[in-house]
């Protein structure tokens, strides 16, 4: 398992702050001037697992979210992500969201339970509708079961939180990995032994016959 790659998406609406967030995890840094991200961009970061002493990759995948320019995602980018940022900014956004980011993941992914993250970024401009925001939150990430937080990549408000949140999932993933490899294995020997069983009993029936054919 060591070297593993861990693929993060980010999803949601133009604007949002998908980049911005990656950007902060990644460096630390955030910028003031907005560009749009033109079908996937990328960013790496190497991790450890402790606790197994296992190296892995987060390897992130920064799309766009205007819905012009959605079919520029390439769907194997989709398909391979074990990781999902759920990014929204408003409650406008989050439904955008429930409304088409969400089943459009689900309906390209070839990965097998997959981890969602609901993010809440621009935290700090939230105002009087935070608290809509945090509950409507709640109610959609228990309805997808994700994680749900709120964040600001601009003053890194929670932002230590979200990257323990998805080094937390990505060790969830690879303890999953682990575990179905195990029972392939346990699945293997038990056929083996099938088969050795199988070898013996033949060989019992093959040395009784020879010998009451003697008799």
């Amino acid at each position: 398992m060591d070297g593993m790659k861990i693929n993060v998406i980010t999803l949601g609406a133009s604007g949002v702050g998908k980049t911005s967030i990656i950007r902060r995890i990644k460096d630390g840094t955030f910028q003031e001037l907005y560009t749009v991200t033109i079908g996937v961009e990328f960013f790496s970061i190497d991790r450890i697992y402790e606790k197994k002493n296992i190296k892995f990759s987060l390897y992130f995948h920064d799309t766009n979210g205007q819905e012009s320019l959605q079919g520029l995602i390439p769907i194997q980018y989709i398909r391979n992500s074990h990781v999902v940022l759920l990014v929204f900014s408003d409650i406008d956004t989050l439904n955008d969201i429930k409304d088409r980011w969400y089943s459009f993941y689900k309906e390209n992914t070839n990965v097998n339970n997959p981890k969602f993250i609901l993010v809440g970024n621009k935290s700090d401009l939230f105002g009087d509708k935070r608290g809509e925001i945090v509950k409507q939150g709640t109610l959609f990430s228990d309805e997808i079961d994700a994680l749900f937080m709120t964040c600001s990549a601009k003053n890194a408000d929670n932002m230590d939180n979200l990257e323990r949140y998805i080094d937390k999932e990505a060790k969830r993933y690879i303890d999953e990995c682990e575990k179905m490899m195990s029972n392939m294995k346990i699945t293997k020997s038990l056929t083996l032994e099938k088969k050795d069983i199988q070898k013996v009993e033949d060989k019992m029936k093959k040395d009784k016959k020879e010998k009451s054919k003697c008799c």
